[in-house]
C-alpha cells in the first residue's frame, strides 16, 4: 500500500468515527493559530506547521495498527454483547417466543418453555397452543401490555409485530398482592325498599311487623351471608359498608339475591323492591365522605331509573347497572305534579328567554310535549321559542306542524340551533322535553353552559346535564305528553286551558307512546286522555295524522318478512343495508314482531342515514331492553327502548346486538 492510499485510508477511518467533525474542528482551529502566529513570529509558525506533519505522518504510517486494534476491540466487544444477549434470553425471566409469517412457533428460551411445562410448544401454531396467545397477534406493537391466564398464573403479554415476537412477563404474584388488597379496601352504598312508607299506610300494625320482620330477615340473611354490614338508619334506608372483595362476587353473581328477594315480596302480595347505590375507588388515597357522597347519587340514579336496580359507580367511572327487570308500577302523586309545576314556574319567571327542545328526530310525544310547555311558558309573558330542526321531521310530526294554528304561528313559536345560539345570555333557561341525555338533544350546543330544566318519561341514564335546576322524570309515565296534561289537569282555573289543536297533539303523543294505550298505560294515563278529549281533541285528526303512505306500510311488511328468531322467545329483523327507514317505521315494525307466537322481545335493525344504525327494541316485560340498548349507548324503558350506532354496517350492529343479548 503506497502513502496515498493509507492517507486516503486514514480519511476514511476518521469520516467514520463519530467524533470526526470534533477533529476537524480541532484541526481548523490548529491552522488557524499558525496562520496568525505566522504575522506575529514566523519562527514559531514554522515549528506548529513541522508538528502537525510528524503527526499526521506518525498516523498515516500507524493506520493499520490502528485499524487493526479498533477492529479487534469491535469484534471483542460485539461478541460480549452477543454472549450477554443470549444469556439474557436463557436465563431471563421473561419468556420469549419468535414465531414466522403463518403464526408458527420457531423458538422459545427456557423461560417460555417453563411457562408450558412439558408440552411441546416448538413447530406448532399459536392457535393450537393455550393461553390465547393467537390473540395476540391481532394486537398492536408493542403499545400495551396485556393480563393473560395460562394455566393457574398470570403473566403480562407484549406483543412485537414487527420482529414476529411475543414476550411473557410472570405477574402472578403482584395479581395475588392485589387481589388480598381488595380486603383492605373500603366500599359505601345505601339500600332504600321502594314503595316501602306507601305499602305501611295500607297495612294494620300487625300486618306492618310482620311484613317489616320478613323484609329484615330477607336482607340481614342477605348481608351475613356475604359478610356486609348493615344499619338501618330509618324505615326504609340502610347503609352498607364492605369491602372490593365482596364487591367482586357480588357482581360477579350480578345481585342475583337481591333479584331474589324482590321476587318473594312480590310472591307474597308485598309490592316492594329494593334499590341499592354502591361506591368505590381506584385511587390508594380517598375519604369515606366522597364515598359515601357517590353512593348517594348512584342511589338517586337507581331510583331515577324506576327503582329495583343495584348501580355500582366509581367517581369519574361508568356505571354498572344490575336487575331493574320489574315492570314498573304508576306510583306517582297529584301533589308532586302540582309541586313541580309550581317549580317550572318558578324557574321560567327568573330566566330572561326560554328555548325548549325535543329529542333528535322528534316524534308526536316531544313535540306535542314542546309546544305544551310553550303555552305555559307564554302564558307568562316570556320569550320563548322551540328548537327544531326541519329536516328531522317524520311525516306525522310535518303533517301536525303544517295544520294552518302552528303554520300561522311558526315564526312565533319555532327557530332553529343557530338563530338560539345568537340570542343566549347568562338568565337563559332550556328546558328539555321527552329526553334527557344532551347528546341527543336538539339543543345540544348549548346544554352545558346555562339551567336546564327536565321533564321525561324515560329511566334515567349516565349522561345527564350538569346545571339542571329542576328534574321532573317518571318511568311510570306512559309519555312526556301525559307529565304535561297533568300540569292543566290540577291548574285549570289559574291559566289559559288548552286549545283544541294543543290538545289533539298531546293525545296523539299519547297514542303513539302507548301504541293504542296497549303498553305501560295506568290509570293516570287515561284521566289525562279523558282530560284532552274534554278540551276538544279531535281523534279523527289523530288518525289523520298517523295515516301512512303505501310505500311505508310497504317498507314495513319487507322488515317483518326478514324477521329471524333468534332463541325461542327473542326475534331480530335487519333491514338491507342501502334502504334508509325512520325510527317510527323500525319501531312499529318491532311493535308488530311481538304479536308473533311465543315472541317476548323483538329487535328492528335500519339504517337511519348514511352514517347511522338504528336499533328499535320492544318486549312484553319480561326481558329488559332498556338495559340491552344502554350497552350500545342508547336507553329508553323496560319494555320499550331504542339506540343509534355510528359508523357501522347493518352485519356489524347485528352482531354488536348478538354479543350484547347473550351477555344479558
Amino acid at each position: 500500500m503506497n502513502i496515498q492510499e493509507k492517507i486516503k485510508q486514514f480519511i476514511k477511518v476518521c469520516q467514520k468515527l463519530t467524533l470526526n467533525w470534533q477533529i476537524y474542528c480541532i484541526i481548523l482551529f490548529y491552522v488557524l493559530i499558525m496562520i496568525a502566529t505566522s504575522f506575529i513570529k514566523w519562527q514559531i509558525a514554522l515549528l506548529l506547521f513541522i508538528f502537525l506533519v510528524v503527526v499526521f505522518v506518525f498516523l498515516v504510517i500507524n493506520i493499520d495498527t490502528f485499524i487493526r486494534d479498533t477492529q479487534a476491540t469491535v469484534r471483542k466487544l460485539s461478541r460480549a454483547t452477543k454472549n450477554a444477549q443470549e444469556d439474557s434470553l436463557y436465563r431471563s425471566p421473561i419468556a420469549v417466543l419468535l414465531y414466522d409469517e403463518i403464526g408458527v412457533v420457531k423458538w422459545i428460551n427456557p423461560a417460555f418453555q417453563q411457562v408450558y411445562g412439558n408440552e411441546d410448544i416448538l413447530g406448532r401454531k399459536l392457535s393450537d397452543i393455550g393461553g390465547k396467545l393467537h390473540q395476540a397477534l391481532n394486537e398492536e406493537t408493542d403499545s400495551q401490555w396485556q393480563v393473560i391466564q395460562i394455566q393457574d398464573k398470570f403473566y403480562k403479554l407484549m406483543h412485537q409485530m414487527e420482529l414476529k415476537s411475543i414476550y411473557l412477563m410472570d405477574i402472578t404474584e403482584e395479581m395475588h398482592i392485589r387481589e388480598m388488597k381488595k380486603f383492605d379496601r373500603l366500599v359505601f352504598g345505601y339500600l332504600h325498599l321502594d314503595d316501602y312508607d306507601e305499602l305501611l299506610q295500607t297495612l294494620d300494625d300487625s300486618q306492618e311487623a310482620q311484613i317489616d320482620a320478613r323484609i329484615m330477615r330477607d336482607i340481614n340473611n342477605w348481608a351475613k351471608l356475604h359478610h356486609i354490614y348493615l344499619k338501618r338508619l330509618d324505615d326504609e334506608n340502610f347503609i352498607l359498608i364492605m369491602n372490593q372483595k365482596i364487591l367482586d362476587a357480588l357482581e360477579e353473581a350480578k345481585f342475583i339475591e337481591i333479584e331474589r328477594i324482590t321476587e318473594r315480596n312480590f310472591a307474597n302480595n308485598v309490592p316492594i323492591s329494593v334499590s341499592i347505590g354502591i361506591s368505590y375507588t381506584n385511587e390508594n388515597e380517598y375519604d369515606i365522605d366522597s364515598l359515601a357522597k357517590q353512593a348517594q347519587l348512584n342511589l338517586d340514579l337507581a331510583l331515577g331509573r324506576g327503582g329495583d336496580q343495584v348501580v355500582v359507580r366509581a367517581k369519574d367511572d361508568r356505571a354498572r347497572f344490575y336487575g331493574g327487570k320489574l315492570s314498573p308500577q304508576e306510583k306517582r302523586t297529584t301533589s308532586r305534579s302540582k309541586l313541580v309545576y309550581q317549580a317550572l314556574l318558578n324557574s321560567v319567571e327568573q330566566a330572561s328567554n326560554i328555548f325548549i327542545a325535543g329529542h333528535r328526530y322528534p316524534d308526536l310525544d316531544a313535540i306535542s310535549s314542546a309546544i305544551a310547555v310553550h303555552k305555559i311558558v307564554s302564558q307568562l309573558k316570556k320569550d320563548a321559542k322551540i328548537i327544531v330542526n326541519q329536516s328531522e321531521f317524520n311525516p306525522d310530526v310535518a303533517q301536525l306542524l303544517a295544520t294552518p294554528q302552528f303554520k300561522n304561528e311558526w315564526k312565533q313559536m319555532f327557530t332553529d340551533i343557530e338563530t338560539a345560539k345568537a340570542q343566549l345570555n347568562e338568565q337563559t333557561l332550556i328546558i328539555m322535553v321527552d329526553h334527557h341525555r344532551p347528546s341527543l338533544s336538539e339543543a345540544e350546543p348549548i346544554i352545558t353552559d346555562h339551567d336546564v330544566v327536565i321533564i321525561d318519561h324515560h329511566r334515567r341514564s349516565e349522561e345527564f346535564p350538569n346545571q339542571s335546576v329542576l328534574t321532573f322524570i317518571e318511568p311510570y309515565a306512559s309519555s312526556t305528553a301525559e307529565l304535561i296534561t297533568e300540569f292543566f289537569i290540577y291548574t285549570r282555573n289559574t291559566h289559559q286551558a288548552l286549545s283544541k289543536i294543543e290538545a289533539t297533539a298531546l293525545l296523539a303523543g299519547i297514542i303513539v307512546d302507548t301504541n293504542n294505550f296497549g303498553m305501560r298505560t295506568g290509570a293516570r294515563t287515561f284521566d289525562a286522555a279523558s282530560y284532552l278529549k274534554s278540551r276538544g281533541a279531535d281523534t279523527v285528526l289523530i288518525q289523520r295524522l298517523l295515516k301512512e303512505d303505501l310505500s311505508v306500510v310497504q317498507k314495513r311488511h319487507r322488515l317483518i318478512e326478514r324477521t329471524e328468531y333468534f332463541k325461542d322467545n327473542i326475534v331480530i329483523t335487519k333491514a338491507s343495508n342501502e334502504e334508509l327507514c325512520d325510527n317510527v317505521v323500525a319501531a312499529q315494525t318491532a311493535d308488530m314482531m311481538l304479536t308473533l307466537k311465543d315472541v317476548e322481545a323483538a329487535f328492528a335493525i335500519y339504517r337511519r342515514d348514511a352514517e347511522t344504525i338504528g336499533i328499535s327494541a320492544r318486549s312484553l316485560g319480561t326481558i329488559n331492553v332498556q338495559t340491552i340498548m344502554e350497552k350500545l349507548g342508547g336507553g329508553g324503558h323496560l319494555s320499550n327502548a331504542a339506540t343509534q350506532l355510528k359508523d357501522m354496517s347493518i352485519d356489524s350492529a347485528y352482531e354488536a346486538l348478538i354479543q350484547v343479548i347473550e351477555q344479558n
